[in-house]
């Protein structure tokens, strides 16, 4: 009886065994299988982080071609290019991401750039045991370039928007009569009395704001198309883009026009003569916003002369080409629009406020970019020739102000 009790309790202790190693054995599929999820899983996110990145990148270097403000670019393709271009200066999983992989879509109207990228054949590690070697993954972003209203590295100079010079008042002047926009180009002109082909004192026709007259920066301010059909020669210029515009005058002659350019601070202690011509030169940035009030500023004329010559003698040797509507002889060559100091940042106000006090204050509806013009000065004394440029249009901004400019554009993901 004993011996039968024995043999039943081994036999007894030899199917718990027998359990047990089926248990642990399942446990350890289970912990495998587990292993293999959290492992694969890790990696999926790893891989799913490098591809957002390099879409986002691509997707925003896309957008920046909306920056680009000569208004005779190919948007489409230029946006394409760059997209694709950094996106495939990118790796996924330490292989490049290659052509086909990533697509790109414009939308002209929205101003955005969305890239996608998708791959097929992701090996997987663990989870290639239980038959799953691969997956495919996908990643997009989408980018704007969107209006903003603040602006960095600001000239202090205020300049006033164009507008719909409707009411085209006659007026007297001495033993003459002029007539305001006599060509109809709906653009300030310039009487070239001396034929010598630039602006001199004295020379730029009276323009002002008169009742009737209509300013909408969206419609007819600078940069937008209401004067495509006007003009000929220098003044046709498709969006304003090398448009010329005057900056700053600095002779009494220019009396009838010189009190719609002005200077600004951003605050009192930046108002004198010294700061702002600190400014001009590029020794100093000055940031502004749309819809904010600022003081006008109180410069001498004389030093904020020698200040532009400063900046204009940085890249002396170019030079508006006005029959192709771009820059020659840069000594940055191609890249002047980014690289030289002559392309500059200025401020655009209401014409509704022109003749304004000089302790009013003065609110920006925009900022544009524009290239400064030479100035050439002949004999001794102070030179007395205005400051001009060249309308360049969209200025790169950042996010801040009250109100957003319709030049202005920051780059944002907005998926």
């Amino acid at each position: 009886m004993r011996s039968r009790g024995v043999m039943g309790s081994r036999r007894a202790l030899s199917g718990e065994r027998g359990v047990t190693l089926v248990m642990m054995a399942l446990m350890m599929f289970l912990i495998l299988g587990m292993s293999a999820l959290v492992v694969d899983y890790g990696m999926i996110k790893a891989t799913k982080a490098e591809a957002q990145r390099a879409m986002d990148a691509a997707a925003l270097a896309g957008a920046s071609a909306f920056l680009i403000p000569d208004p005779a670019t190919d948007y489409v393709a230029v946006a394409t290019e760059r997209a694709h271009e950094f996106a495939h200066k990118h790796a996924v999983r330490t292989l490049a991401i290659t052509e086909g992989e990533d697509a790109v879509t414009v939308d002209l109207a929205e101003k955005t750039v969305k890239v996608e990228w998708y791959r097929s054949n992701l090996p997987l590690w663990f989870a290639n045991v239980f038959g799953s070697p691969t997956m495919g993954l996908r990643a997009s972003a989408t980018a704007r370039a969107s209006q903003a209203g603040l602006a960095k590295c600001l000239k202090p100079v205020a300049l006033p928007d164009m507008w719909n010079n409707v009411n085209n008042v006659t007026s007297g002047k001495g033993n003459t009569t002029t007539t305001e926009d006599v060509n109809g180009n709906h653009v300030w002109d310039y009487v070239d009395a001396n034929s010598n082909g630039v602006l001199d004192p004295g020379e730029m026709e009276p323009w002002t704001f008169n009742a009737g007259d209509i300013y909408d920066p969206t419609t007819n301010g600078y940069g937008t198309t209401y004067r495509n059909p006007y003009g000929t020669g220098y003044t046709n210029k498709t969006a304003d883009y090398g448009r010329q515009v005057l900056v700053q005058a600095f002779d009494p002659k220019d009396a009838a026009v010189e009190s719609y350019f002005r200077t600004w601070a951003e605050n009192e202690s930046t108002r004198g003569t010294d700061s702002m011509a600190a400014a001009i030169r590029g020794e100093r940035c000055t940031t502004g916003t749309v819809g904010t009030e600022y003081r006008q500023g109180n410069g001498a004329k004389e030093p904020l002369g020698d200040a532009w010559e400063h900046l204009i003698n940085q890249d002396p040797s170019a030079h508006w080409n006005d029959a192709t509507n771009t820059v020659d002889g840069s000594r940055y060559y191609g890249d002047w629009l980014d690289q030289s100091p002559r392309v500059v940042t200025v401020g655009l106000y209401s014409p509704e406020q022109a003749g304004l006090p000089q302790d009013n204050p003065i609110t920006f509806t925009n900022f544009a970019k524009i290239w400064v013009d030479q100035r050439p000065c002949e004999g001794p004394g102070a030179c007395k020739n205005p400051i001009t440029a060249r309308f360049l249009g969209y200025v790169q901004g950042g996010v801040g102000g009250p109100v957003a400019g319709s030049l202005i554009y920051t780059l944002v993901l907005v998926k």
